[in-house]
């Protein structure tokens, strides 16, 4: 079963041969670790191209030290090589500013690696490629600042339904563009959670957001091409309705839940890729807590009928023994989610 085939057959129930593996490494993690870093990769292969073809990528963008302008206008500050800065300028800080504020053409050329045919060593995976900038609630607060936008939301309703409607018309123009490209699915992300809580009500998110997300989603689909939504923090209450807007791969961040919470939240109704914890176990747990979590992850999240994608995110603060733990938990679990291989007994590749 090639690469390709394996992840449809996880996103849509379909019985894969094992679990499909994925891994992204920060840019700061190859600054630190370098080749030693690439090796490890080589050992444990994906079912996605290997990370080190995008290594470095980061180089000319907000991943560098320093001021970097983007194409939406924000002005970001960055202090450390190889992770993402933060807006410290706002185009809209100033709401007098909207009306001669003109968003970035949707009709420029695509930053993509290819324009619409894939090439060949892309045929046995399965490809992304971001729809419109990638966020809406993120790009509506980098352009207002994140405090402005949350105080408007409650106090200038009608205002922030024209920012959103302007991020969501550049979006779905671009995305007309995006869907041209010879991909399996379009990624999007919102982070919309702090470590314990939605950032605004439920009901809120309800009103404003969803009806923008379905709008996206939904041309996403009519184009035969699957939705992959990420969103870091605790977004137990609108799981349910992105399972409902058609998300078919949710990656939500589990440190935020029980793994139980989450399972029982997703188990059979949507794909999840996981999100091995970033916040502690990556970076200072041992090798052994890692291998148990995926264990864990495995045993609530996957079966025969598919529904797991098995992720890692590795940034720069990760060592490089607790990389080559969760690669092969990752690889020795896959074959069989139900059944418990001890650590000392894991696969090792050379």
């Amino acid at each position: 079963m090639t690469p390709r085939e394996r992840v449809r057959r996880a996103i849509f129930f379909d019985g894969p041969d094992r679990i499909p593996i994925r891994y992204y490494n920060l840019p700061g993690a190859y600054d630190r670790h370098g080749e030693a870093l690439l090796e490890i990769y080589r050992r444990y292969p994906p079912d996605w191209p290997l990370p080190e073809k995008q290594s470095h990528s980061w180089e000319m963008s907000h991943y560098s030290p320093g001021v970097d302008v983007d194409a939406w206008g924000c002005v970001w500050e960055n202090t450390d090589l190889g992770v993402e800065g933060q807006v410290k300028i706002h185009p809209l800080e100033d709401w007098d500013k909207f009306a001669d504020y003109q968003p970035p053409d949707p009709k420029a050329p695509l930053n993509f690696p290819w324009k619409e045919k894939r090439p060949p060593e892309y045929e046995n995976y399965f490809m992304f490629i971001g729809a419109g900038d990638g966020r809406l609630f993120e790009r509506m607060h980098f352009l207002r600042g994140y405090e402005n936008l949350l105080i408007d939301i409650l106090t200038e309703r009608d205002r922030v339904v024209k920012l959103r409607d302007l991020v969501l018309n550049y979006t779905l123009e671009r995305l007309e563009l995006q869907l041209q490209v010879d991909v399996d699915g379009v990624w999007f992300m919102d982070d919309w959670g702090t470590q314990n809580q939605l950032m605004i009500r439920p009901d809120i998110w309800r009103d404003l957001f969803k009806p923008a997300y379905r709008k996206i989603f939904d041309r996403i689909h009519q184009a035969g091409k699957v939705v992959f939504f990420h969103s870091d923090g605790y977004i137990r209450e609108i799981i349910p309705d992105l399972i409902e807007l058609g998300v078919d791969i949710l990656n939500p961040q589990f440190s935020c839940f029980q793994l139980e919470e989450l399972a029982e939240l997703t188990r059979g109704k949507v794909c999840v890729q996981s999100d091995v914890d970033r916040q502690y176990l990556m970076p200072r747990g041992t090798p052994q807590e890692i291998w148990d979590y995926v264990w864990d992850v495995f045993r609530l999240f996957g079966n025969e009928n598919g529904g797991l994608i098995a992720h890692v995110e590795i940034g720069p603060d990760v060592p490089l023994q607790n990389v080559e733990a969760v690669l092969r938990a990752f690889t020795t679990l896959r074959d069989n989610p139900l059944r418990y291989v001890p650590f000392d007994q894991g696969v090792e590749f050379t």
